[in-house]
Order: structure tokens, then C-alpha cells, then sequence
């Protein structure tokens, strides 16, 4: 799977391939995995579940001219939650998740100010319907929306996002406001086809947000629902939690299930994102992935220094509750020392690193998605 190593910091897979096999210094057997193509299928498929061309839509509308998602609104928080990105579009793996966490805090920070009560979405905004308007290039909204929420008509784009003209409608989403005194919610509904015609639901979830303080000194919050590309369907059950927000050691905690349907797969999620002082980063990551009677987990540590940045790997992977493979060691901008090898020191299989590439990225991966689902963006609160 060369696309998922390629994925990896600096290069991680093609170095860990080169690691040379060690003489075993244990006298039991290696924990094998039963399937290790699978493996790196299942993890794919769940990563890319929200690729079809209706997701690209959606994702875009973060950017769009005239977007309500993209407009910078105080009281448009939950909005910036809206949006769905494929979890496999991490570059550099673990790179985002300082500036993830600042925005966090600022996010929070504007949820705390006390400007939002019982709604997300403004009042004036509430039954529009937004569509493209190739004179001004730009969304411009008119009525016949949802009564408690907003309608947006989706439209292909290219492979820069922007909507192609003349315009062709592909879905629509309504972004339906479920707040009360006490809970931000917004329910998140996106269909192909048109409203007069719907098509096929491509997610049905709700965000709900919660702050405490003013200023925000923690922000909770919880997601359910389900995404699906028209072939797969990705169930999933989340809580977020954001703590001491308002110092220079803030710390999230993620915990969050994803079940596929076809395979049945199920992956489950524990990670804790904590600050010392503003350069340093210590993820402790629990990953596990269940598939026919097999659980694979990745349990460990990754440190992140932002500047100059590198990232240390201490984690290990095992199947069955018995250890398989070890990822240990620090990638910097101009050398990889961080490796993969068997428990017992001997070098991976091609097709066991391509498995363990993907795994490594993963967590990442779901934490941006889960950024993605949870995260009020500042700029859509006038932070």
C-alpha cells in the first residue's frame, strides 16, 4: 500500500523497510497478523468513507464565496462543525495538532463569551436557501430553507474546491439548529439529489457543545450519527473534552467508536492531546481495530516539539493482546530515526509495514476528522 507510507513523517515506512532483521532473542512465536492486506484495507476503508463527490461539495463550503459555513458569524458556531473531511487527507501526520489545539482554545474561548444562547444559527438566517449565483460567483441566499435551520445546494467542484461553472446541483445539506439554554446542537443532514427529490442520505449526525466559564476555562462535547459513500456506512459515537483552556498546558481528550458495516470492522479511539508550555505536545493514543475474531491495537506515546519540529514515537502494536511490532524513535526535518520492527527485533513483512503505515496514521487521521465534527472554528464566531 504505497500510498498510505507515502502519507507517513518524512518518509517512516521507507526507512522502517530498511531496518535489517535482527536476530530473535526470544525462544516463543511471533504473534502474526492473520491478514495483513485486510488489515490495511479496513483501516482505508474506514478513513475514506466520506470521499464521493458529495462530500467534496460539502467540504468545500468551508471555503465558498458567500458559504454560510465560510462567513464569519458570532453566533454561527457550530456551523464550522459541520463539515465532513475525508480523514485520510493528513499530509504530514501529527503535524496539525498544535495548531488544532490552539483553535480550540480560541474557539472555546468565543463559545464562553456568552454571545450564543439557545441557537447556532442566527434567526435572520433561519429558513434560507442557499445557491450559486454564477453572475456574482458566490452563494446568495434566498427563502424557502427549513424553519430551524438553513438549506445549502451543493454543486460539483474541482479539484481546487471551487464550484464549477456552469453549475451542476449533486445534493444538499440542512444544517438544522437544536439548541437549548444549556446545549448547542446542530443537526447535520446532507443528501444527494434535490429537496424536491431526495436522494441518498450521506450523513445524519448531531453536535452538541457545552462550555464552561467565562472566560471558557473547558469546552465538551459529543457526536452521533452516521456518514456513508452510497457502499459503506460508518456509524459512530464520540465525546470530546477540552481542560485548562485558558493556560499555556491545555488538554483534550478524545474517545470515539467507528463502525463499518461492510466489512464489519469496528475501531475505537482514546487520546489525550497534552501541553507543556506552547512548543511541546504528548499524544497517548489507544487504537484498536477489531475484524473477524482479530483486535489489533496501538498503544503508546508520540511527542511533538513544534519548533524546530520533530516527532517521537513510542508506541506498540499488538494482536490479540500479545505483542507484534514496535514503533520507536525521532523524525526531524532532516533525518528519520524512528522504526518498525517485530517484537522480537526481526524486520516486517512488505505487506506487515504497509498494514502498520496505515495504523500509524490513523489516529491522526480520526483526530481531524473529529476536529472536523467537533470543533467550533474561531473564524466562524468572529474570534
Amino acid at each position: 500500500m504505497p500510498a498510505a507510507r507515502g502519507r507517513l513523517w518524512w518518509g517512516l515506512a521507507a526507512a522502517a523497510a530498511l531496518v535489517a532483521a535482527a536476530c530473535s532473542s526470544s525462544t516463543g512465536p511471533q504473534p502474526q497478523l492473520a491478514n495483513p492486506q485486510q488489515l490495511s484495507a479496513n483501516l482505508q476503508t474506514v478513513s475514506g468513507v466520506v470521499t464521493s463527490p458529495t462530500f467534496n461539495s460539502f467540504g468545500a463550503l468551508r471555503t465558498a464565496s458567500g458559504s454560510p459555513v465560510a462567513a464569519p458569524m458570532a453566533a454561527g458556531a457550530l456551523l464550522g462543525a459541520a463539515a465532513i473531511a475525508p480523514p485520510a487527507t493528513s499530509t504530514q501526520p501529527y503535524a496539525g495538532a498544535p495548531a488544532r489545539l490552539q483553535a480550540l482554545r480560541l474557539a472555546a474561548a468565543s463559545l464562553g463569551s456568552g454571545i450564543i444562547v439557545a441557537s447556532v444559527i442566527p434567526p435572520s438566517q433561519l429558513g434560507t436557501t442557499y445557491i450559486w449565483d454564477v453572475t456574482t460567483h458566490a452563494y446568495i441566499a434566498q427563502s424557502g430553507g427549513p424553519a430551524n435551520g438553513v438549506r445549502v445546494i451543493l454543486y460539483a467542484v474541482n479539484g481546487s474546491d471551487q464550484v464549477i461553472e456552469p453549475t451542476t446541483a449533486i445534493g444538499y445539506v440542512d444544517l438544522l439548529d437544536e439548541s437549548t439554554t444549556s446545549t448547542n446542537t446542530l443537526h447535520v443532514l446532507v443528501y444527494g439529489g434535490t429537496p424536491a427529490t431526495p436522494g441518498t442520505k450521506y450523513a445524519d449526525y448531531k453536535v452538541s457543545g457545552t462550555v464552561t466559564g467565562s472566560p471558557a476555562t473547558a469546552f465538551s462535547a459529543s457526536a452521533t450519527g452516521f456518514v456513508t459513500d452510497g457502499t459503506h456506512t460508518l456509524t459512530f459515537n464520540g465525546t470530546f473534552s477540552a481542560t485548562q483552556l485558558t493556560t499555556t498546558s491545555p488538554s483534550v481528550q478524545i474517545a470515539v467508536t467507528w463502525t463499518l458495516d461492510n466489512p464489519a470492522v469496528s475501531v475505537t479511539l482514546s487520546e489525550t492531546v497534552a501541553a507543556s508550555g506552547t512548543n511541546n505536545l504528548t499524544l497517548t493514543i489507544h487504537l484498536a481495530e477489531t475484524y473477524g475474531g482479530e483486535t489489533v491495537a496501538l498503544d503508546g506515546t508520540i511527542a511533538i516539539v513544534v519548533s524546530p519540529q520533530s516527532v517521537t514515537a513510542n508506541l506498540t502494536v499488538s494482536v490479540n493482546n500479545q505483542t507484534f511490532a514496535t514503533i520507536q524513535g525521532t523524525a526531524n526535518a532532516t533525518s528519520n530515526g524512528i522504526q518498525i520492527v517485530h517484537a522480537d527485533g526481526s524486520a516486517l513483512s512488505s505487506a506487515e509495514l504497509a498494514a502498520l503505515s496505515t495504523a500509524f496514521n490513523l489516529p491522526d487521521a480520526l483526530e481531524k476528522a473529529i476536529a472536523d465534527l467537533f470543533h467550533p472554528c474561531e473564524r466562524f464566531m468572529g474570534a
